[in-house]
């Protein structure tokens, strides 16, 4: 992946990082190829994104229930935070499957194109 991509999405994975744990976000700890942040008290936390708008409203960019369980396998015992344009699969059916795994709507800003 190109530096500019991984600059971008460290960026951007730094401030939610921060925003959901309250820590500083570790670039050392990310992992582009599975949209993983990093983790900090037994959190973890994901990104499904890349700046490309076609990508962000497609499928492959939503959470889905075996997404769900492939992360939460990563670490069954902990709690995982997945940052994400859309999901496929309720928050009610996570529970009941005891998927340790939360969904947070990208931020609108996100989406926004620079026309100039």
């Amino acid at each position: 992946m190109s530096g500019d991509y991984h600059r971008g999405t460290a960026g951007i994975g730094a401030v939610l990082f921060s925003m959901a744990t309250n820590r500083a976000f570790d670039p050392a700890g990310m992992r582009e190829a599975d949209f993983y942040l990093g983790q900090t008290n037994g959190q973890h936390i994901w990104l499904f994104y890349k700046p490309d708008l076609e990508w962000l409203k497609c499928p492959e960019a939503a959470l889905t229930l075996t997404r769900a369980k492939a992360i939460s396998e990563t670490a069954p015992e902990e709690r995982h935070l997945v940052f994400a344009p859309a999901r496929f699969v309720s928050q009610k059916m996570l529970t009941e499957q005891k998927i340790q795994v939360e969904f947070v709507p990208l931020p609108d800003a996100l989406y926004r194109i620079d026309r100039s």
